[in-house]
């Protein structure tokens, strides 16, 4: 068991590092181009409030990750761990709210249709979008509360008194909640996953009208094209995964599963907001061009160290 949990720790180490550095960079470089320009886009405004909350969420999922690892059922850690979890809940529905509308911007922008709705979301999306991001502060502080109430006190022991050294004090989660917990969750997903879908048909598309001219400028859009697709079904993919993890661990079936089978599902859920956020700077140009010039500059400092 004990390798197990040190190759687990390993791993979630390296993932808070990267989920670190990667969305710290997105706050980071949006932060000082907002400063420098007196302005920001949309998108640059999106990138920043989800890294924002990533970056705030891997540090909350570290402090949950250790409170597992100490067992939450000792005495007086029931009450602080469900203060962390209350935490998680907040910045885990935030996130998830803002990954949608950073899909929705996408799609909105990007694909091409002629339905009056979409039309209407193209002209109006980046007068609505600091709402819909101030909303989603509102949203997830008043959908995370039923996800909280899961987790409540047990006291085990021969003695009726609560201050007895013989009762025990035990942090249990109440499952009977998990449709509810589930709200939160289950709204930003269908949310995203419509844009999603939508924006690699639109994208699709266009690339088999692009493939009918042989031009090498052509061919150089499509496979941008193909790109962008390939980033969005990696997207999809950790969000889903993420989601349905999220519907395990909240339910009776991540306390009563075996050590492994909870190992995997907390490395899978603390992969998502480190690996999409270093999705989200491959696929974006400015944000790439710092990252591969900070990653060059500490490869010259670990080399002049070495030598």
């Amino acid at each position: 068991m004990l390798p197990v949990i040190i190759i687990v720790l390993i791993i979630l180490g390296v993932e808070f590092i990267i989920g670190i550095i990667a969305n710290g960079l997105m706050i980071v470089v949006n932060c000082r181009e907002w400063i420098r320009s007196r302005k920001v886009t949309c998108c640059d405004m999106i990138l920043t409030s989800l890294g924002i909350s990533r970056f705030f969420l891997q540090c909350v999922m570290l402090i949950n990750n250790i409170f597992f690892a100490l067992s939450p059922g000792k005495k007086g850690l029931c009450d602080i761990w469900r203060t962390f979890y209350a935490i998680w809940v907040y910045l885990n529905i935030l996130s998830l709210w803002f990954a949608t509308w950073l899909s929705v911007f996408y799609c909105v922008k990007i694909a091409n249709f002629s339905q009056c709705l979409f039309l209407w979301l193209k002209q109006r999306i980046s007068g609505l979008l600091p709402k819909l991001l101030m909303g989603s502060l509102l949203v997830s502080l008043v959908t995370c509360p039923p996800a909280v109430n899961n987790i409540h006190k047990k006291y085990i022991g021969n003695s009726t008194n609560m201050l007895s050294g013989n009762t025990t004090e035990e942090c249990i989660r109440n499952s009977d909640l998990i449709v509810l917990s589930m709200l939160g969750y289950s709204f930003p997903f269908f949310i995203f996953i419509v844009p999603a879908i939508l924006l690699i048909t639109s994208l699709w598309r266009h690339k088999k009208r692009m493939e009918k001219n042989t031009s090498s400028s052509r061919d150089t859009i499509a496979k941008a094209h193909i790109g962008v697709i390939k980033g969005l079904i990696s997207f999809i993919f950790f969000h889903i995964s993420y989601c349905a993890l999220l519907i395990v661990f909240l339910s009776e079936i991540f306390v009563n599963s075996s050590l492994y089978f909870r190992c995997f599902c907390v490395v899978v859920m603390s992969a998502y907001p480190s690996g999409h956020s270093v999705i989200l700077i491959m696929g974006n140009p400015k944000l790439k061009r710092v990252a591969v010039r900070a990653l060059s500059y500490a490869k010259c400092r670990l080399r002049d160290e070495v030598s």
